[in-house]
C-alpha cells in the first residue's frame, strides 16, 4: 500500500542505519533511512534524526550530537511523568558515584546548555483528559498528587485495553495542539538539525515520523519499514523498558512493534478525517506550513 507515487520499499533497498551510539538507542537520520529504502522523493541528509531518549548518553556521545551531528533542536516528546521519573533516576545514579571522582566527571547532566530544547508532550493535559473521561476516578487521584499511581492506573484500565494502535490514534484525535507545535519548529529553518524523541523512540516518535513522512508524500509502505526498523534498535533495552512498562500498568506489547502499525493508524485517518491533507488542516498544520517543512528536509530539486 502507498500513499503516494508508485515506488515502494524494494527488495534493492538498503536496510536501515543501526544507531551509532551505545546509550542513544534507535538513533538514525531520518534521510538516510528513507533514502535508502528507494522513495520516489529524497530527503536530506543531516536534517532531521529520530531516536530513544538521550538522558543516559555519555559526554562524548552528547559531543557527537554536537559536533558530528551538530543538533541544534532536541524536542522531547515524553510526559511530565516520565521527566519526574528519569530525573529521580538520574539523581540516584549520580548519588551512588558521588564517592568516584572518575564516575563522576562522566555523567553528564540530563539537559545540556549545546541544545535548545523543545518539550512537547503528546500525553499531555489533551490526551490525558481524553483517557480521564474514560476512568474518572483517576481525577481525585491527580488531584491530590498521586500522579504516578494514577498514571500506572490509567495505563492498565485504559492505555492497555487500546494496545499500540489505540493509543496512537488517541493522541491523533486529541493531541493536535502538541502536534502543531511539533510542525511549527519543523516549519522554522533556523530549528535544524533537529533531533525528536520520546522515551523508546518507537510509538510517539514514530506517530510523528509518520506525520512528517505523509507531509513529505513518502509512500506508507517506506513508512512502515523504518517504524518496524526500531524493535530491533531496542533489543539491548527491552528487559529494563518491560520493568518501566509495568509501573506504567503496560504490559510488554508495548516493548514491541506492530507490524500493521502505521497502516491502521493511516487507516484511522483517512476513515475519520477524510484524508490526511484534511486532518492536518484540521491541527493547524496547513498548506503553507507543509511547504516550509518540505523546504526544509526534500532535497532542493524536488
Amino acid at each position: 500500500m502507498s500513499v503516494a507515487g508508485n515506488k515502494s520499499a524494494s527488495t534493492a533497498s538498503t536496510p536501515v542505519p543501526r544507531s551509532p551510539f551505545q546509550t542513544i538507542l534507535n538513533f538514525r537520520d531520518i534521510g538516510q533511512s528513507i533514502n535508502g529504502l528507494n522513495p520516489p522523493i529524497l530527503l536530506r541528509h543531516g536534517r532531521i534524526f529520530r531516536g530513544a531518549r538521550p538522558d543516559e548518553a555519555s559526554v562524548e556521545e552528547r559531543k557527537a550530537l554536537v559536533s558530528t551531528y551538530r543538533i541544534k533542536t532536541i524536542i522531547d516528546l515524553r510526559s511530565k511523568t516520565e521527566h519526574v521519573q528519569q530525573g529521580k533516576k538520574h539523581d540516584a545514579k549520580v548519588r551512588k558515584l558521588a564517592s568516584d571522582v572518575q564516575s563522576k566527571s562522566s555523567i553528564a547532566p540530563i539537559k545540556l546548555p549545546d541544545f535548545c530544547y523543545r518539550d512537547v508532550s503528546l500525553n499531555g493535559s489533551s490526551y490525558e483528559k481524553t483517557l480521564l473521561k474514560r476512568l474518572s476516578k483517576l481525577i481525585a487521584l491527580m488531584a491530590v498528587g498521586r500522579r504516578t499511581e494514577a498514571i500506572a492506573i490509567l495505563g492498565k484500565e485504559v492505555i492497555q485495553p487500546r494496545g499500540l494502535v489505540g493509543q496512537a490514534i488517541d493522541v491523533v484525535d486529541s493531541s493536535g495542539i502538541e502536534l502543531k507545535q511539533i510542525f511549527d519548529v519543523l516549519a522554522d529553518p533556523e530549528s535544524f538539525p533537529v533531533f525528536f524523541h520520546c522515551t523508546s523512540g518507537k510509538d510517539r516518535t514514530g506517530l510523528v515520523t509518520l506525520i512528517l513522512l505523509l507531509i513529505l508524500e513518502v509512500p506508507l509502505d517506506i513508512i512502515s519499514v523504518d517504524y518496524m526498523a526500531s524493535e530491533g534498535e531496542l533489543i539491548p533495552e527491552r528487559a529494563l523498558r518491560i520493568q518501566e512498562l509495568k509501573e506504567m500498568g503496560l504490559s510488554e506489547e508495548f516493548a514491541d512493534c506492530s507490524p500493521q502499525w502505521a497502516m491502521d493508524v493511516h487507516e484511522h485517518i483517512t476513515k475519520t478525517y477524510g484524508n490526511y491533507r484534511t486532518y492536518f488542516d484540521r491541527i493547524g498544520i496547513d498548506g503553507a506550513l507543509r511547504h516550509k517543512i518540505k523546504s526544509n528536509i526534500l532535497e532542493a530539486s524536488v
